[in-house]
């Protein structure tokens, strides 16, 4: 999915280069690495935008939250998301995902971690079906 030049630049385009062109540059990158998502169901579903669908549950179990969310490096958070997609949806997607340039595997990382959050309802973690709270019916 690389988008690179055959030529080399010039010495008068790194002359010529500035904060405003580099900021416009990496502008068009973060576009061509945009991913999309929709929720069917209990499911989170990514576009890449090299046209590949990864399926990714909603519905964690608490030790799957719990690596995904104690994830220290950008590494192990992208490690635990290719196990839950080769747990979920099979290695062949975890091996595709392998493939993707790392702009789109953190975006789809990003995008589903909102999700799953938003998915708890509040940051309080309650779902929207939840009660707003409990009511303490000890003396």
């Amino acid at each position: 999915m690389s988008r690179t030049t055959t030529t080399s630049p010039t010495i008068e385009e790194f002359d010529a280069w500035t904060d405003t062109a580099e900021t416009e540059a990496l502008h068009d990158i973060s576009q061509r690495f945009h991913t999309r998502h929709i929720i069917k169901g209990d499911l989170f579903w990514a576009l890449a935008p090299g046209g590949a669908i990864y399926k990714l549950p909603l519905a964690l179990s608490i030790n799957d939250f719990e690596a995904l969310s104690n994830a220290q490096t950008d590494t192990e958070s992208i490690e635990q998301i290719k196990r839950i997609l080769s747990a979920f949806a099979g290695d062949k997607q975890s091996q595709q995902l392998e493939r993707e340039p790392i702009q789109v595997v953190q975006n789809i990382l990003d995008d589903y971690g909102r999700t799953i959050t938003r998915s708890q309802g509040a940051d309080l973690g309650k779902s929207a079906g939840s009660s707003i709270g409990s009511t303490n019916t000890a003396g």
